[in-house]
Formats: C-alpha cells, sequence, structure tokens
C-alpha cells in the first residue's frame, strides 16, 4: 500500500488517556507498514481524522515525531470528536495527512524561547516541547547553538481539573522554567500555583525582548490580548508565532473554509508569523 498525505489510510487505537472531563488523548499506531515507514511530521502540524460514515475532523498531533506513537489530543465538541471519544483501545480511525506547517525552530537560534499555552492549546505545543526535551536528552540542544537560550512554558486553564498533561509539567522543569496558572481555583482543591490570567506570570522571570522567540497557542482572544501585551514590551511581531484555528475542511485550501484574510489555515498556517496576519486578526472566515 503506497502513502499518500492525500488519501486516508489505516490505524488503530493503541491507549487512550482522559485528560480532563471533556478532553482525551488517543496514541495511533499506522496499520500498514509501508504507510508507516513513510509518514513523517514536524512539530505543529495536523492530521485529519476520519470515521466512516460520521466525517472527519482536523486535529492536532501533540506527539513528537520521534515519540513511537502518534498522538492526538481531542477536546469533545461535535459528531466526529463524540464519536471517537466513545471507542476503545484496538478500534480503528482513519487518518490522512500530515498537513499545515510547523513551528520554526530555525528562528529560535540563540536566542530565548516563550512558549505561552492555554487550555486546548498546549496539545500542538506539546509536540515541540516533546521535541526539544527528547533532543536535549539526547545531548543535542546542550552540546550544539541550536537552542542554547533561555527556554519559559506558560500554562494557563480555567480551574486545577482543566490543566492538560498536568502530571507532564513537572518532567519539563529541567529543560524549561514552568509557570502555570489558572483562571479559578476552588478552595476545596489543592492547587499551589498562581490564580489569574497568563500575565499574571510574566511577573515570575526577566524577559529580553529584541533576543525572544514566542511561540503560542490557545483561544483567540487570549491571543490577541497577549500579543498586544508582548509587542508593548517590546517584543517584535516578527517574531511572535501563533498557531490558529478555522474550520478547516479539505486540508489543502481548496474549500476556502478556513480563509484569515488572502491566507489559508489549513494550507499556509496553521502557525502564522504575528506581523503576517495581525491586521486580519478579526476577520472571520468566508
Amino acid at each position: 500500500m503506497t502513502y499518500d498525505a492525500m488519501l486516508p489510510f489505516e490505524t488503530t487505537i493503541r491507549w487512550i488517556k482522559k485528560e480532563t472531563r471533556d478532553t482525551f488523548s488517543c496514541a495511533l499506531k499506522i496499520t500498514s507498514r509501508d504507510i508507516a515507514k513513510s509518514y513523517t511530521f514536524q512539530p505543529g502540524q495536523f492530521n485529519m481524522l476520519s470515521l466512516p460514515g460520521i466525517g472527519e475532523a482536523p486535529i492536532s498531533i501533540s506527539s513528537a515525531p520521534k515519540d513511537r506513537e502518534i498522538l492526538h489530543t481531542i477536546r469533545i465538541a461535535g459528531d466526529v470528536t463524540t464519536h471517537l471519544s466513545k471507542l476503545n483501545v484496538g478500534d480503528g480511525i482513519g487518518m490522512r495527512g500530515p498537513f499545515g506547517n510547523h513551528w520554526p525552530l530555525d528562528e529560535v537560534e540563540d536566542r530565548d524561547l516563550m512558549i505561552i499555552a492555554g487550555g486546548l492549546g498546549i496539545a500542538p505545543l506539546r509536540s515541540v516541547i516533546r521535541h526539544i526535551v527528547l533532543e536535549s536528552s539526547r545531548g543535542a540542544f546542550s552540546t550544539c547553538p541550536s537552542l542554547p537560550g533561555k527556554k519559559i512554558l506558560l500554562y494557563g486553564a480555567k480551574t486545577p481539573k482543566d490543566i492538560i498533561f498536568r502530571d507532564e509539567f513537572p518532567r519539563y522543569k529541567d529543560i524549561f522554567q514552568v509557570y502555570l496558572t489558572v483562571d479559578k481555583a476552588d478552595p476545596e482543591e489543592y492547587w499551589k500555583g498562581e490564580v489569574g490570567l497568563i500575565p499574571v506570570l510574566f511577573k515570575k522571570f526577566s524577559l529580553d525582548p529584541l533576543r525572544s522567540v514566542v511561540f503560542m497557542c490557545g483561544p483567540e482572544v487570549m491571543m490577541t490580548s497577549l500579543a498586544r501585551d508582548l509587542t508593548a514590551k517590546g517584543v517584535p511581531s516578527e517574531k511572535i508565532f501563533v498557531s490558529t484555528e478555522r474550520n478547516m475542511n479539505c486540508g489543502t485550501g481548496f474549500c476556502g473554509h478556513c480563509l484569515l484574510g488572502p491566507k489559508f489555515v489549513c494550507k499556509d498556517g496553521p502557525i502564522f508569523r504575528l506581523s503576517d496576519i495581525e491586521m486580519f486578526w478579526d476577520v472571520r472566515e468566508i
């Protein structure tokens, strides 16, 4: 069987993990050995997952390219994701891809990297976080000048119960300065982190705006606000990269449902340099 990113191929669910009350992670293995050998992806890309008779949905890849399985972290928010949430280990899922561009690690070089995620926005960023952690564990980034700068990870969720990958953040602390915050902490729940929106975390570390690169993903209202804060602090909009979301159907720019100004989120994105899209930030799909 020949690999073609445009054609669905079969995958099998290896394991499932419930992340929060409405979000789960699903590890997939490509059934065909020939396709598995040809399939590759980069951190930040997404796949189209499908179920016969139900439909297809774009889902970010949340694993690193060198992880054993292909992980997707899915929020239940429609017919396809609802049916995906009802599957069991061993069940099959159609997949085609990968699609879209990837996080531009070559832009980081010797600069500081700040990763900012809100809610489910941590999913496509986990891919690049895992990639950096795995490469660092192999000594690649500690011995070459690829990413010698400071690495900061900021994550915000509504409540402690809504934190996705909660058990993983302590493991990242060898590589990243990690700061978490929640909008609201229930007094009955144990929580030692910050309470408030992500900007409350800026006081926790020093930032050199002219040598910083930002990767950001989350609700658009959050990214819009943070982009204003960061540019006000002096971070050039050319060095802020955001992962955007629109109603993506075909994954190749043919259907036009995901237009962001003149750009197709599925084909030209989903990751954009802020300076390239900020004038279209409030333009919704056609």
